[in-house]
This record gives C-alpha cells, sequence and structure tokens, in this order.
C-alpha cells in the first residue's frame, strides 16, 4: 500500500513570545478571549508547503489560447498584470490547450449574462481558493509584469479539466481569485498572515525578535515585493462578498439548485464568511444565500497562534476554528447545508483539527493513496489539493453514502445531520471517484 511518511514533516520549532493587538469591535458579547502567542513551541507544515500548493495548478501559458478567451469581454484570469492589485469573481469556459484549468473572464459588474461564461437562468457553483504563498513570482513572464500563476481546476493526479463536465452540464462555475493577498510568507509554513486578510485589513503583531510586522492588506507584485499603493480598506472576505454579490445580482435561475460555495484550505475561512455576510444582508435575495457550503480540507491555523501572532481580531471567538463552530452553528437553523472533505493530514501536522465542528458537521475522509511522494511538502500538497477536484469530479458519479456532488440537497443535508464520521473504504489507489465506497465510524 502506497503511504506517505508524516514524520519527514516535522518543522523548526522555534519559540516565540505574545503580543496584542487591538480588536475589532465585536457583534456580539465576547465569551471566550481570544487567543494570543505564546512562547511555546509548535509543530508546522513542511517547509515550501506553500509554495508546493501552487504549484498543483496549470500555468495558463496565453500563447494558445482559442475564440472563447479572446471574446472575453472583461478581463481573462490569467494571465494577469501583477504590478496592480487584481481581485475578482471569474466565470470559467472549458479548457483550452493554453489553459488547460479552464478559460476565466471576470464577472461584469452589473450581473450582465457573458457569451460562453455566464448564463444568469443557470446554476451557480463558486469556487474560492486558499494560501498562494509564491504564486505571482512562480508564474512570471520574463520581461513583463504578467505572470501566469493562478488558481484554476486543473487536477494534477488526473491531468484533466474537473469543470468541463459541470460547465457540459450547464452550469455557471466561478472561481473567486485573491491571489496576490493570498500569496503571503508563512510563519514556520503556517499561513497566519493571509488567514488574518480574511477577516480583518488592519492586522499587525510584534514577531520573535522585538519588531512589529504591519500586514494588513499588503499583496504581492511582480517582481516578488509587497505593495500597499492603493491597498483594500476591507478583508478579503468582504472583497469576496461584495464581488459575488454584483456577480448574482441578475441571476434568476428558477430551478431546484441552491448556490454552492467551495472553499479550498485556507479558502474554507473565505466561503465561512461569505456565507456569513450572505445570511446576515437584508438586502440579498434569499435565493442568492449560499445552500451548500463546501469546507474542502480546510485549514485552520493552531487554536493558540505562537511567534508573536494574536486573535484578538477574531473577538469574541477565541480561535479561526472556534469562528467556524459559531458561523455554522447560526447558520444551520436557517437552512445552509455543510459538507466537510478532508484528504489530507494539514491540519494534524500544524493546525487545529476543530473537533468542535466535526461535532456538528459529519465529516468524509478520503485518502489518496496513489499519491507517492516522499518530499514532505509536495507529497502534503498534492495530498491536499485533491479534495476540491475530487468534489468536482464526483458529480460524475452516483453517491457513496457520503459527502458527494452528485447528492441532492436532501442528501447532503441527512449526511452532514448523521452525526458520525464517513471514512473512504474502497478506490484509495485510483484516482477516479468511480470506484470510491464508505463506511461510518464514531465522529469526529
Amino acid at each position: 500500500m502506497r503511504t506517505w511518511c508524516p514524520a519527514l514533516a516535522l518543522a523548526v520549532l522555534l519559540a516565540a513570545c505574545g503580543t496584542t493587538t487591538p480588536s475589532l469591535t465585536a457583534t456580539t458579547p465576547a465569551t471566550t478571549a481570544p487567543a494570543v502567542g505564546t512562547g511555546a513551541a509548535q509543530p508546522g507544515l513542511p517547509a515550501g508547503f506553500g509554495e508546493a500548493l501552487t504549484a498543483t495548478s496549470a500555468r495558463t501559458t496565453g500563447t494558445a489560447l482559442g475564440t472563447q478567451a479572446l471574446a472575453c469581454p472583461t478581463t481573462l484570469a490569467a494571465p494577469y498584470d501583477a504590478s496592480t492589485l487584481d481581485t475578482g469573481l471569474y466565470w470559467y469556459a472549458p479548457s483550452e490547450s493554453g489553459a488547460p484549468g479552464g478559460v476565466g473572464c471576470k464577472a461584469r459588474s452589473d450581473g450582465a449574462a457573458i457569451a460562453g461564461y455566464y448564463d444568469p437562468a443557470r446554476p451557480v457553483i463558486v469556487f474560492v481558493h486558499g494560501w498562494q504563498n509564491g504564486s505571482v513570482q512562480s508564474g512570471l513572464v520574463s520581461g513583463s509584469t504578467r505572470t501566469t500563476a493562478r488558481e484554476n481546476f486543473f487536477f494534477q493526479e488526473s491531468g484533466t479539466d474537473v469543470a468541463d463536465a459541470w460547465i457540459a452540464r450547464g452550469w455557471n462555475v466561478a472561481l473567486y481569485q485573491w491571489t496576490q493577498l493570498a500569496d503571503d510568507e508563512g510563519t514556520v509554513s503556517a499561513p497566519y498572515h493571509a488567514q488574518a486578510k480574511i477577516w480583518t485589513p488592519g492586522y499587525t503583531y510584534v514577531d520573535t525578535l522585538g519588531r512589529t510586522q504591519d500586514i494588513r492588506m499588503r499583496y504581492r507584485v511582480a517582481g516578488g515585493a509587497y505593495s500597499t499603493l492603493n491597498m483594500p480598506t476591507v478583508s478579503a472576505g468582504s472583497l469576496f462578498y461584495t464581488a459575488y454579490r454584483s456577480a448574482l445580482s441578475r441571476w434568476n435561475y428558477t430551478g431546484a439548485e441552491g448556490v454552492r460555495v467551495m472553499g479550498h484550505s485556507l479558502g474554507a475561512q473565505m466561503a465561512l464568511s461569505l456565507s456569513q455576510q450572505a445570511y446576515a444582508d437584508p438586502a440579498l435575495p434569499a435565493r442568492e444565500r449560499p445552500a451548500r457550503l463546501i469546507l474542502a480540507d480546510p485549514y485552520w491555523t493552531p487554536a493558540t497562534p505562537a511567534y508573536g501572532h494574536t486573535y484578538g481580531f477574531l473577538a469574541p471567538d477565541a480561535s479561526p476554528a472556534a469562528r467556524a463552530v459559531r458561523i455554522v452553528t447560526a447558520l444551520k437553523p436557517q437552512g445552509l447545508t455543510v459538507e466537510w472533505l478532508k484528504s489530507s493530514r494539514v491540519n494534524d501536522l500544524g493546525g487545529d483539527n476543530n473537533t468542535a465542528l466535526a461535532g456538528i458537521v459529519s465529516r468524509t475522509e478520503i485518502f489518496p493513496e496513489y499519491v507517492l511522494d516522499l518530499n514532505p511538502a509536495t507529497g502534503l500538497a498534492r495530498k491536499h489539493s485533491v479534495a476540491p477536484r475530487w468534489y468536482l469530479w464526483s458529480a460524475s458519479f452516483a453517491p457513496g453514502g457520503a459527502v458527494s456532488a452528485a447528492n441532492t440537497l436532501t442528501a447532503a443535508r441527512n449526511v452532514m445531520n448523521a452525526g458520525v464520521r464517513f471514512d473512504q473504504q474502497t478506490g484509495r489507489g485510483s484516482v477516479t471517484p468511480s470506484d470510491d465506497t464508505f463506511v461510518s465510524a464514531p465522529n469526529p
């Protein structure tokens, strides 16, 4: 049986000292004090994990784009100009030779249709990526400020675009790109900086050497430097919701499917933030709220921050995982169905397993044993990248009794409320979800 040894993934242990930063105004009374960095050593993800993660997406060359790509009336997702900040929701057309992960065209600000990309009368699924450390520079086109490195729907393990089948079945497929904001360095390979941007535009902290680190909403530009020029004054989660709301402002689909929103890794927190805002916005029509929220191998930094970091900006929540629990607890009774899919050990090695959330949302665990990679960073990154691609691909096959994109909304809700964990039993050695079956186990 093919396995990867997690013992190889131990990171260098550092000492840390704590500090506090001013909290944002809380909307509810604080029940638990947010955690503040301590001097305790903390395990982390393998060195180079962030860079390895960005390498799992195919590059869009821009040199062989077809008629559909050239017809985009706004801007293409990639290549894009990284001399200034570019974020936004992009509708996707099928893959082409120059864009194996699909061709993205930025949504119109007025929510209007875009031929070949977006039809307001069709169902919608929105994907949001996670940490993108090193992304901008890794795809930089020589002699320019344009970069080809951006998240897409290419599944490295199968060599296919897993969104193509959704588009062929009549779905609008979107990807929210916040690449340059998510392209921020980690602390012992943990994305504290990018994570903070999801929830606050004003994150600063004092590191272990006593230096004030001013993160705020800085973003990576061509050449690898950080820029604060015209940086956003709101959080990345707020940017996501604003783009989502305008993109769907003319959505008139009348079928049974609600909107699905899927967040991968750190992007799961982006998806949680969007859901929280959507359900709290009285001006947003109920049908435009996410009906299904997919947490695809979600990541939360450890319950207690280290190396000088603080969770003061999360008040009244003690940690990122605790915020997820509060959001889901509030939104489940309002109709949100949450699907949690685990494909790697990112939280076991350097995060928060969030057992409290697992207690209210049944988790499905898949085991991609076909990934054989002795490099700790790339092996973990490849398994971590499986979850969102597996979910999208699973729509093409009969559900196996656990989380599946092929489940109806009712079936998905039954899985969520099952009160057990679903572990993959068969199909671990093959890439396709077609032979995957699951057995129940004690939750979490």
